[in-house]
């Protein structure tokens, strides 16, 4: 998780910042800003500290600021994290594992939702990323169709027979409408950016929308 208001950086942006092959800075300084500066996303294949904390140690700074005034040290060891443990806000960016904890879904389909356009994504680091506020506000949808529990559809979590046939998109019906409009002369075939923008969704997804309703209405004739 990268906290709400909170800067991060990896472990590249440092070495660049000190004019360093990467291997090298986490073969000297590397090795000692591993043992006081906690990483922001525990377990995550990328490591992201605090720029903040990073700050403070490469200037020789203590964590938090006040603590080396009041005891004249900082104490050594792991700093304690710069958001406390337990704290939420809505703007909170959270990993895709961070994110079907908050689904109680799989992680997976959290990449799945993003892809499609379901789910918002943010982009940091090179890794995709989802904010608190987008996740609790899918996860009190009405559809809930993250949530076959509550739904009746799909596998329930741990289910091991073969996965169901997907629900149609109801975007493709739509789209596949206003091409059946378009060829009867009353209206204008639907457009990738058109499609972009009506649904929230990249260009990419907008293409694939657009094939599948193009099948879609093929199908229907």
């Amino acid at each position: 998780m990268i906290p709400r208001g909170r800067s991060a950086l990896t472990e590249a942006d440092i070495a660049a910042e000190r004019k360093v092959l990467l291997k090298t800075w986490q073969r000297n300084e590397g090795l000692r800003l591993r043992d006081r500066v906690p990483l922001v996303n525990e377990g995550g294949r990328l490591r992201l500290y605090d720029e903040e904390q990073v700050r403070a140690f490469l200037a020789g700074s203590s964590w938090p600021p006040e603590a080396k005034a009041v005891t004249g040290t900082d104490g050594g060891g792991m700093w304690a994290p710069a958001v406390p443990p337990g704290e939420e806000h809505a703007e909170d960016l959270l990993t895709d594992q961070e994110a079907a904890t908050v689904l109680e879904t799989r992680a997976s389909t959290v990449r799945d939702y993003g892809t499609d356009g379901y789910l918002r994504v943010v982009q940091r680091h090179g890794r995709t990323w989802y904010r608190r506020a987008d996740l609790e506000a899918r996860l009190n949808a009405g559809d809930q169709r993250h949530q076959p529990h509550l739904t009746g559809a799909g596998r329930p979590l741990g289910a091991k027979d073969k996965a169901p046939r997907r629900r149609p998109d109801p975007r493709v019906a739509e789209i596949s409408a206003a091409l059946a409009l378009a060829a009867g002369g009353d209206a204008r075939p639907p457009s990738v950016p058109e499609i972009s923008v009506q649904y929230g969704v990249g260009e990419r997804t907008a293409q694939r929308l657009l094939l599948a309703a193009r099948e879609h209405a093929t199908d229907g004739a």
